[in-house]
């Protein structure tokens, strides 16, 4: 059975306030505890207006304190920015706080552009190396204490569970040697998808944590009740894509009449044929045929979408007819 889940970095637009945007993540995770999807992760990034997300275990705090069931958790936390100590402190007490609704997603990217990333940088992380700091908080949440003169508290044998996050290859392999879940981004990474789902297949190492390979996938989502609807919302995702793209704005985000925009240049339109991710829109039927494509492609256990969808009635309502979708898919 298939799993579904959402992915948010919590945006914010022109015209709304830093606390609309935060109310509009956590309805969000409403919307997804009430209708059972597995969980819901917020992303650590930075130096961006148009971003939230930053201080990234404050707002899976605030999240966890108004839903109820759900997982809430970091997808992720980038781990060149913290050290395995600190974040073993910080997750064992939200595990502390609310137990057994937490978990954890690690990649070893900065999230964020390198001139920030040197700002915040705390260690770089090579495979090798990235490999031993998971290994540190995994005995860290294990509870094994063994050679340790100092341990998080209370992050000692808290048990969260963790998941590695990648876009590359690279990732897999560390996935695969630990035995644990992998999440791959094909969001922003569609081209190396499968060859990423294959190293982790084909190299993955029987844990205590998994017995067998689990797989993520992360896409993006946009599925309008009608033609007219999802033609807007494809427009709308069109222009978050070359947004994010486009690293000399570091501006809000905006809603673009698609009426008054200007058209898209010729670089802009070879962007969006070879360097969007992979992403599920249109109508439902449209919709139906990319999701069935993507399960036949790469077989994840689990989808994790994210969507920049400003108003809130859409936003759900892309998620249900996808849960939808999903759910038939799983009859």
């Amino acid at each position: 059975m298939t799993k579904l889940s959402i992915l948010n970095l919590v945006p914010k637009y022109k015209d709304e306030t830093k606390k609309e945007a935060f109310e509009r993540a956590v309805k969000l995770a409403q919307f997804a505890d009430s209708r059972r999807f597995e969980r819901y992760w917020v992303a650590e990034h930075h130096n961006s207006p148009g971003v939230l997300s930053s201080a990234t275990e404050v707002v899976l705090t605030h999240i966890l304190g108004q839903t109820e069931r759900i997982k809430v958790g970091a997808g992720g936390v980038m781990l060149p920015n913290h050290t395995p100590f600190q974040v073993a402190e910080r997750y064992g007490t939200m595990e502390a706080l609310f137990p057994d609704r937490v978990d954890l997603g690690i990649g070893r990217a900065p999230g964020t552009d390198m001139e920030t990333a040197r700002i915040l940088y705390r260690d770089t992380y090579k495979q090798e190396k990235f490999l031993d700091a998971i290994r540190l908080m995994l005995k860290y949440f294990d509870g094994d204490a063994s050679g340790l003169k100092s341990a998080p508290y209370p992050g000692m044998g808290a048990g969260v569970p963790i998941t590695i996050l990648g876009s590359s290859m690279n990732s897999a392999y560390v996935a695969a040697e630990l035995g644990l879940p992998y999440s791959f981004a094909g969001h922003f990474a569609p081209h190396t998808v499968k060859a990423a789902f294959d190293i982790y297949r084909d190299n993955f190492k029987k844990s205590k944590y998994l017995d067998a390979p689990y797989t993520m996938l992360g896409v993006s989502a946009n599925i309008g009740e009608n033609k007219k609807d999802a033609d807007e919302l494809e427009f709308h995702a069109m222009q978050v894509f070359l947004r994010i793209l486009d690293v000399d704005n570091r501006d809000e985000f905006e809603k673009i009449d698609p009426n008054d925009a200007p058209e898209l240049t010729s670089m802009q339109k070879f962007a969006l044929r070879a360097m969007r991710g992979l992403h599920i829109g249109g109508t439902y039927e449209d919709a139906k045929k990319t999701y069935e494509g993507f399960k036949r492609d790469y077989g994840f256990d689990e989808l994790i979408a994210i969507s920049y969808i400003p108003e809130y009635d859409k936003l759900t309502k892309s998620f249900e007819i996808l849960e939808d979708i999903v759910n038939n898919d799983n009859k």
